[in-house]
């Protein structure tokens, strides 16, 4: 089954659940504790972004919330916050798409709630966006994106804002790229791309432009990649990755490549995963991972590994998670 259709029995599965009157219940429990950092989620179904405190657990409701008209957002499918608090959101459409185009890049103030516009957005004909479902930022200020309607890596200057044109596009053959879902840059500024529809992960020279060849892949029947959908690193460089078809978190060591078992995998009906489609990494190298299809938040411990359950959930009607397939920490 493909991700779409997983996602398309879910969505359906939803409709019939609430016809029948069911709803989402959770634990009741509140946040377990105060922090500073915030915990960001993107709603494909509701079309909202939804902030809770970084250590809520159980049914907790969110500290606030983007939805509404202004807000522009539609199928958002995955957030991340820059350095001055900035919420970059990348929608997965626009209604209606332009000719050669689909998608958009809303940019939010730090402090945005409620049916609030953003500040920028990326969005038109020449940004050659096509369904972009992964949005990260490096430390000049440069946004990439993953367009998986267009098996492309655009890149866009600081400050981009309207019809602009990206200034370095991967695209071509010899890239690799197949359904890129999501991207993630390591401490030397090599960019990694999951490839949601060859189940590879690929990593790229910084500054790749055009038909650029990656310089390594993680790939083959030993990876234990199925449909990876999410990326993130954690402070010692080893690279995590949630196969959405799989259910399964990935660890793989620095300098990976070719046909490698990783390093560890969280897996199994204890881990509560379901649809994975998003990953963070706390201060204290806690997991957190968006598990789409059931509508939570898991948290595992730092050097989780094998059939584990969480030591924290996030779910339930009150916190109006509704197929949340990024995830996002503000430190």
């Amino acid at each position: 089954m493909s991700k779409q259709s997983k996602v398309a029995l879910w969505l359906f599965s939803a409709v019939l659940l609430a016809s029948a009157g069911c709803g989402n219940d959770g634990g009741g429990a509140g946040p377990v504790s105060s922090s500073s950092q915030s915990l960001i989620a993107p709603n494909g179904n509701s079309s909202t972004v939804t902030f809770y405190r970084s250590k809520s657990s159980g049914d907790a409701k969110p500290r606030k919330t983007l939805t509404g008209s202004n807000t522009t957002l539609d199928n958002p499918q995955d957030v991340y916050v820059d350095s001055a608090g900035a919420v970059y959101v990348a929608n997965d459409q626009t209604n209606p798409p332009t000719e050669n185009s689909n998608g958009s890049i809303a940019v939010f103030a730090a402090k945005s709630f409620g049916d609030t516009a953003p500040t920028r957005t990326i969005v038109g004909d020449n940004t050659r966006l096509q369904n972009p479902e992964g949005v990260i930022v490096d430390s000049a200020g440069q946004i990439y994106v993953a367009n998986a309607g267009g098996n492309t890596i655009c890149v866009y200057p600081a400050g981009s804002n309207g019809d602009a044109e990206p200034i370095l596009s991967i695209n071509g053959p010899a890239t690799g790229l197949r359904m890129p879902e999501d991207v993630a840059l390591d401490q030397a500024g090599d960019l990694f791309v999951a490839n949601t529809a060859a189940n590879s992960i690929t990593e790229y020279a910084p500054g790749a432009n055009g038909n650029a060849a990656f310089i390594a892949r993680i790939y083959g029947l030993s990876t234990s990649l199925k449909s990876p959908d999410a990326l993130a690193f954690d402070a010692s460089g080893n690279l995590y990755v949630a196969n959405f078809e799989g259910d399964s978190i990935t660890i793989y060591p620095p300098n990976s490549n070719g046909d490698v078992p990783p390093s560890a995998i969280i897996s199994g009906t204890a881990t509560g995963i379901d649809g994975p489609g998003g990953l963070a990494i706390d201060r204290k190298g806690n997991l957190l991972v968006s598990s789409s299809l059931n509508n939570s938040i898991l948290t595992f411990t730092s050097g989780a590994s094998g059939d584990v359950a969480p030591v924290a959930v996030l779910a339930g009607s009150a916190t109006a998670l509704d197929l949340p397939f990024g995830i996002a920490l503000k430190l």
